[in-house]
């Protein structure tokens, strides 16, 4: 019976489903696991228990709350976790939460209530506090708590477990001492709400959407002060106040008459009433410079026009209308001759009263003015009009324009009004614009305001940038309608008549069903997820997408959930409305459309009946999406399409996962988690992120999960782990593991003392391979089903210590590793091929299992058994 040595070189398939634990024809199974738990998987193929969760801080009140990045300048470090419970929002960076500025405490009573002093320290009851620098009370220093009973220059702790802190027993207060803030401010967010809050960020300024609310614009002003304001969707620069004018022109001299007019009113059915009172005006009937005859009279009930004669002549009716007024020309007294009836007729409007004539220069003249920004170039919504009234036929004739000066406005527009339009005529960069009949351009005309959002039902879900535009989409009243603002002034949902190239761009997408619209992205146009449907909007040709030009091509039939996608390099990743499915998505070439595969297909055990409720990708170091589920667990894809790797694995801890988020720190991006544990039989939500698993030795190593961090002068006593209270903890103290270390009053003890040490919960990583195949072996056949004995296994593994392995739970042996170190030094990491020699019995599948359950690395390359295999 030959012994054979076989290779698994690496493990890019991840942990496969159990349907899958016969498809030795699949090439995914030769790198694919039946267990990768607390496991993640490097592109290049290896596996590495994952890093150990540094604890932050708990949500506010422990209540359920989200994480959303908000990234300034990574390469400054300007980059922060928000965290959003309910209504209420605060600011974490670098690990830590934002402070508000220090208040000096005066004194600590000695008390099982102890009372702080603190003058005119501006704290509300239930407001959170850092406490650091106390003299004497040592105890309280750098800790968290809750302020109770609140008054004017005192307050009561309590810690964050909801208990009175007790003083008693402690050395007496000796000065010092601040007390820190958590900054937070309101938001407009339910706890109920949060899994469905849309955001898009452009440098200091997020936008952020929910169906249920107005869209929102947070600002950073600072670390401390930040805001929330809304949005009116008009232009940013005001519009032109205390827009003038006069009208210059140039009368001649004439003969003159007196000529009469009278106004009869006339119903819907033609009834005409008797003629007004007669009302005279003296015009100038020769040399026409522009004068004009200009009547006006009083409604009639029931008139549904009126008609105006001229009485002292035989022209008689001279014009209908339906309105208050009538114009003429001096020289325009031609009538039809018909005379106005001597009395009403049956059922006639009464007989018009207040008719008067005056003599006015011109027709009516408007003009708006518009400001543009000199910072932005945006222009502002018109003016209100000025009338002017003029005729500028005549040479010499002019119109002067003046206005009251703008806040940062660089120039002006002006425009007139001609046949019911406004039209561009000019601009000037002051406050002042003369007309000399210049042809109105009516393809140029001042913008409209439009605000599509200020109505319940028509708050839009989602929000994201295209082409240097704000995209909003799917309202409850329009749910696939689709809305962009103008180019580069994203706040402006204004266009103007007719549109220009620039103007804000609205767009229904039409299907068989309806459609909700739940996400939009940008890639090659712009990706519209509903919630049956894919779509691309896009310019036509290649374009740019304008408000004329727009092309919407359906690309699938598949749905998408309300999760947001995610961005991996050129892909996007989106997980669908049932099934627990997540499919990648990508534009190819070849046949013009946006396509993808099913990523859960290989590992659907993971997801059935199950939802993704947070996700985010990592890019660096690893190149990983951790996804959140459901029922409270993690896990996590290493994905780089180029290289067909997708990889999915599983992550446990003492708790449940309820949320998910990744913003750059240094040269990493770091994950943070929303985790509920139970702690002293209450639940807490704590904050936790994923320590960096770049160390040289052991001594640093961090694979502890809610844990902190010692390091000082040598020492047994770990404090500071009160949100552990009562919990059972591992350490990893300068390199050694110790275990067994039960929290009281948020202390534990070392055997030794230690000057490097990294205290928290201990958690188990597991790599269990798929059942060996080795494809037909001459008269054997395949070894599927047949006893195999594994006599030796041989592991390539990279700064590795601590590992068991072996052929079965029962059957692990430890990995020795300490070779020359003394008995108190820490061992060293191993790298390179290291042997273990397990119980050799004999077993049907030949699964090899490798655990890791120390506080210590583990990276496996490849797996080398010796293996027998039985006739």
């Amino acid at each position: 019976m030959a012994i054979l040595r076989v290779m698994q070189p690496a493990f890019t398939s991840g942990e496969l489903s159990p349907a899958l634990w016969a498809r030795v024809d699949v090439e995914k199974y030769r790198s694919g696991l039946k267990v990768a738990k607390n496991i993640f998987v490097h592109p290049h193929g290896g596996a590495s228990n994952r890093s150990g969760l540094e604890f932050v801080g708990r949500t506010r009140g422990s209540g359920f709350a989200i994480l959303l990045p908000f990234i300034f300048d990574a390469e400054t470090d300007q980059t922060y976790n928000l965290e959003f419970s309910h209504l209420k929002m605060r600011v974490y960076r670098a690990g830590s939460p934002v402070l508000e500025a220090a208040k000096g405490i005066t004194g600590v009573s000695v008390a099982a209530k102890a009372v702080v002093t603190c003058a005119a320290h501006g704290f509300a009851d239930g407001d959170e506090v850092f406490i650091a620098g106390l003299s004497g009370m040592s105890a309280l220093n750098n800790r968290n708590f809750i302020i109770r009973n609140v008054t004017t220059n005192t307050y009561q702790l309590e810690d964050l477990l909801g208990v009175a802190v007790s003083t008693l027993g402690m050395p007496a207060y000796a000065g010092g001492g601040t007390a820190r803030r958590v900054y937070e401010i309101a938001s407009p967010y339910t706890a109920e709400e949060l899994r469905r809050v849309v955001f898009a960020q452009e440098n200091d300024v997020m936008y952020l959407t929910h169906q249920a609310h107005p869209p929102m614009k947070l600002s950073r002003l600072g670390d401390a002060n930040w805001m929330f304001s809304s949005l009116t969707f008009v232009p940013q620069i005001a519009k032109p106040t205390g827009v003038t004018g006069n009208a210059v022109f140039k009368r001649k001299g004439g003969a003159t008459a007196n000529v009469s007019y009278r106004i009869t009113s006339v119903s819907a059915s033609g009834a005409e009433s008797a003629p007004s009172a007669t009302v005279t005006v003296n015009v100038q009937y020769e040399n026409e410079d522009g004068r004009r005859i200009r009547l006006t009279w009083n409604a009639a009930t029931g008139a549904s026009l009126y008609r105006v004669y001229r009485t002292d002549s035989g022209d008689g009716l001279l014009a209908e209308t339906p309105v208050l007024e009538a114009e003429f020309g001096q020289t325009e007294n031609s009538g039809s001759g018909k005379q106005p009836p001597a009395s009403s007729a049956a059922g006639a409007p009464p007989v018009p009263t207040g008719v008067t004539g005056s003599i006015v220069y011109g027709k009516e003249m408007k003009y708006v003015v518009a400001a543009i920004s000199d910072e932005t170039g945006e222009e502002s919504l018109p003016s209100e009009p000025a009338t002017l009234r003029n005729d500028m036929v005549y040479r010499g004739n002019r119109n002067l324009l003046f206005w009251t000066a703008t806040p940062g406005a660089g120039s002006y527009a002006v425009y007139r009004l001609d046949n019911g339009r406004y039209g561009y005529i000019g601009k000037t960069e002051t406050t002042s614009f003369t007309d000399e009949n210049i042809t109105p351009d009516l393809a140029s005309g001042p913008q409209e305001g439009n605000n599509p959002f200020n109505s319940v039902g028509n708050y839009p879900a989602c929000v994201n940038f295209y082409e240097q535009r704000l995209a909003m989409g799917g309202t409850a009243n329009v749910p696939a309608g689709l809305w962009l603002g103008q180019s580069a002034n994203y706040e402006n949902f204004g266009a103007a008549s007719p549109v220009k190239a620039s103007d804000a761009i609205t767009l229904r997408i039409r299907s068989k069903e309806k459609n909700q619209i739940r996400a939009i992205s940008e890639s090659r146009g712009m990706a519209v997820f509903t919630t049956a449907n894919e779509f691309n909007v896009a310019g036509s040709g290649e374009e740019i997408m304008t408000p004329t030009n727009m092309v919407v091509k359906k690309q699938s039939n598949r749905g998408s959930s309300w999760l947001q996608p995610i961005a991996v390099g050129d892909v996007m990743l989106f997980a669908l409305a049932r099934g627990g499915v997540i499919r990648d998505y990508s534009y190819e070439f070849s046949n013009d459309n946006f396509t993808g595969k099913d990523l859960t297909i290989m590992s659907r055990h993971l997801f059935e009946g199950r939802q993704v409720v947070s996700w985010a990708f990592a890019q660096s170091p690893y190149s990983i999406v951790w996804v959140v589920l459901d029922n409270g667990m993690c896990v996590s894809l290493t994905y780089m399409r180029e290289h067909e790797v997708w990889a999915w694995t599983r992550h446990e801890t003492d708790g449940v996962f309820e949320a998910v988020n990744v913003v750059a720190e240094g040269d990493e991006d770091a994950v943070y988690f929303v985790i509920r544990r139970t702690v002293d039989g209450k639940p807490q939500r704590y904050i936790e992120r994923m320590h960096s698993r770049l160390f040289a030795v052991s001594a640093d190593a961090f694979f502890v999960d809610s844990g902190l961090s010692y390091e000082g002068s040598a020492t047994k006593t770990m404090r500071g782990l009160y949100h552990l209270e009562g919990k059972t903890l591992v350490a990893l103290a300068d390199g050694n593991v110790v275990r067994d270390l039960v929290v009281t009053n948020g202390t534990v003890t070392l055997p030794i003392a230690a000057s490097k040490v990294h205290v928290g919960l201990p958690y188990e990583a597991e790599l269990r391979t798929l059942d060996i195949d080795l494809g037909n072996v001459g008269e054997l056949g395949t070894v599927q089903a047949r006893n195999k004995a594994i006599a030796n296994i041989t592991l390539r593994v990279e700064k590795t210590r601590g590992i068991w392995a072996g052929p079965a739970d029962d059957a692990l042996v430890e990995l020795k590793q300490r070779e020359f170190e003394n008995w108190s030094e820490a061992i060293r990491l191993a790298t390179g091929d290291v042997e273990l020699t397990p119980t050799a019995d004999w077993t049907k599948g030949g699964t090899m299992i490798i655990k890791q359950f120390d506080p210590l690395p583990m990276t496996v390359l490849a797996i080398m058994p010796d293996l027998r295999v039985a006739s």
